[in-house]
């Protein structure tokens, strides 16, 4: 795939036949995608280790097999089908570790393909939820789950697109996720402390503004806190510092521009708002032990 521009796994990326093998296994138009077998496809899109930002959304419910992957900078290890993520648009993800048989089946929807009265309350089940990403499942719940997958799935073969069955049958699917989210945190009486929601809060804004914001004292005050304060709570929220999450947050980046794009190194520094190309390399150096050249060949 040419270089041109940072990857975006996006549905425009998708649509291109010659990243997979098996085309027979997704749909996919300009606001709305499918994959009903990941491990079918067998994409040359992903590489573990490799970040990659989505634009669209993703609906993704296991299958089978056991995965490490990092979502906004938050790890999670899922081993179990009874869970489904949601992940919103313009999230980071990378892949840390898959089992050999490890399969998923995915829904992408657009923004735009979410249009109905009432859809702000669909857009909170999908789009604002970043601290809840993944969704336990019971047995139940999982099987409701995934029969909502089939229907969309075999709706999606008939000859023609019926885009409003879909739409339907994706409204459904979203208004279950949100009455499974609330009928747990109603059952188990776990609401989510005033730290873990600070945290939460902190990441969604790192993830913003790491680009041109890299100061404690910048994100202390988009929470109204003082900076010692909220160190002080990601530390013991988190065991690692504020600055610990930007950086992190900037080498992400920094590595997706790396892989995916045809800027010069001078560029990227100045992309990610390094003072200049040397100050970007020691940087990048310091916290991956590679050069960003050596990086960008391997």
């Amino acid at each position: 795939m040419e270089k041109n521009s940072p990857l975006e796994l996006k549905l425009d990326v998708l649509k291109q036949s010659t990243i997979v093998r098996h085309n027979e296994y997704r749909f996919v138009t300009s606001d709305f995608g499918f994959v009903n077998s990941f491990s079918q496809l067998k994409s040359s899109l992903f590489k573990i280790g490799q970040p990659y930002r989505i634009k669209e959304g993703r609906i993704a419910l296991p299958i089978r097999g056991n995965v490490r992957i990092s979502i906004n900078l938050i790890e999670y290890q899922i081993s179990s089908p009874n869970t489904l993520l949601v992940i919103p648009p313009g999230s980071i993800v990378q892949l840390l570790s898959l089992s050999p048989d490890y399969d998923f089946q995915a829904i992408v929807p657009t923004h735009n393909f979410i249009q109905l009265p009432r859809a702000e309350e669909l857009l909170e089940n999908y789009l604002s939820n970043r601290q809840n990403v993944l969704v336990s499942l019971t047995e139940k719940e999982r099987e409701q789950i995934a029969a909502y997958f089939s229907l969309i799935w075999d709706t999606l073969q008939e000859p023609s697109f019926r885009q409003e069955v879909v739409q339907h049958l994706l409204y459904a699917l979203l208004y279950t996720i949100g009455y499974i989210r609330n009928n747990q945190q109603a059952t188990t009486g776990i609401q989510p402390s005033r730290q873990e929601e600070l945290f939460h809060r902190f990441i969604a804004l790192v993830n913003e503004h790491c680009i041109t914001e890299r100061t404690v004292g910048f994100y202390a005050d988009k929470l109204c806190l003082t900076p010692r304060y909220l160190n002080t709570i990601i530390r013991q929220t988190s065991q690692r510092t504020v600055m610990d999450w930007i950086n992190e947050a900037v080498i992400l980046e920094a590595k997706v521009l790396l892989k995916y794009s045809n800027l010069l190194t001078y560029q990227i520094a100045d992309k990610l708002s390094f003072p200049n190309p040397s100050f970007f390399c020691k940087f990048f150096k310091k916290m991956t032990g590679s050069t960003p050249h050596k990086y960008r060949e391997a």
